[in-house]
């Protein structure tokens, strides 16, 4: 009776992202693609996370659930610290870090930031291309504080502002944005449910003006407007998930998770994860997003090492790309 219980969600969960797929993705959704800004947030951290191909909004898993759902840090045990590094194409790097600690009873508090950067680039010009001794940056950063709380023993809410900046040659533009995130056991087991709404936020645009120039073709001159830069909205992101242990033994742990997305800057996608855990120190994932060119199939293995009072791990994840480097990631934590 229990396997065929089994069998009937995991047909429920699968015919429902076929479903969602003929009725959701829009078959104009690609032409939505570079309407936003701060898009590095779109960009997945953890390597646990990756590995399962994003699907995590349902997951209790560690500190990077600061990124992806702040109403799971009430379901995080004790202190939580992650760090992770994101290698991009381009010889771009992508490093994130976070904390979550119970402050009190049912409250929790969590901080994280993260910048994507780069080494400084030469500037070249028409006349010099091959440089002009002068150098400047390109980084994207944020700052994070995350509050979440256990309403009930099923049911967890969280939210998290953050402060996004972006610096392009000394052009500055910066905003503050919003994460909401629920958390839901249904009571059936250990399936859970999830809903968050992520980066939402007002439409932003860089610091000043830049000068443009105008050539008036009957008099030959050349002539200098003062203009603002445009505004864009920020990448905001609708997400639904539910995740449940298909297998649930002493040495053996199976974890199938489901996962739609709704950005407001392309088409609907749907995310599938899973994860098999041995002697719950040895972790094998695997994750596949529907709808999507790029990074639509991801891999990672993780290790679990008690060490006295603390517990470290361990995490890689490799996704793939179709015309640029295939991206690695790279986490580690600890919880105490």
């Amino acid at each position: 009776m229990m396997l065929k219980t089994k069998i009937i969600i995991i047909s429920l969960m699968i015919l429902s992202t076929v479903s969602a797929q003929q009725n959701f993705f829009p078959i104009l959704g690609g032409q939505r693609a570079g309407t936003s800004v701060f898009t590095f947030l779109k960009i997945g951290v953890g390597a646990r996370a990756v590995g399962m191909g994003e699907a995590v909004v349902a997951l209790n898993q560690d500190a990077t659930a600061l990124y992806y759902n702040p109403a799971a840090v009430a379901q995080l045990e004790k202190t939580q610290l992650s760090a992770a590094r994101v290698q991009w194409p381009a010889e771009i790097y992508y490093d994130f870090i976070g904390i979550s600690r119970r402050i009190s009873g049912r409250h929790f508090l969590g901080f994280s930031a993260g910048i994507l950067h780069m080494a400084p680039m030469e500037e070249t010009t028409e006349f010099m291309p091959h440089g002009t001794g002068n150098y400047f940056i390109y980084q994207d950063r944020f700052l994070a504080l995350t509050y979440s709380t256990a309403l009930s023993d099923r049911f967890s809410f969280g939210v998290t502002i953050k402060h996004v900046s972006e610096n392009l040659a000394g052009i500055l533009m910066e905003t503050v944005m919003m994460d909401l995130g629920t958390f839901y056991w249904t009571g059936y087991k250990t399936l859970r449910f999830s809903a968050v709404l992520s980066h939402f936020g007002p439409n932003a645009k860089p610091n000043g003006t830049y000068i443009k120039r105008v050539l008036d073709h009957e008099t030959g001159e050349e002539t200098e407007i003062k203009s603002e830069y445009e505004s864009f909205s920020p990448p905001t992101v609708f997400r639904v998930g539910t995740a449940m242990e298909i297998i649930e033994l002493k040495d053996h742990q199976l974890t199938l998770a489901v996962q739609l997305n709704h950005p407001v800057d392309n088409a609907e996608n749907i995310s599938l994860g899973t994860e098999y855990w041995f002697l719950n120190t040895l972790a094998l994932r695997g994750g596949y997003k529907l709808n999507k060119e790029e990074e639509n199939f991801s891999m990672g293995i993780g290790l679990y090492l008690p060490a006295g009072p603390f517990k470290l791990s361990a995490d890689y994840s490799y996704t793939n790309q179709s015309h640029l480097t295939n991206p690695s990631r790279v986490s580690i934590g600890l919880l105490f």
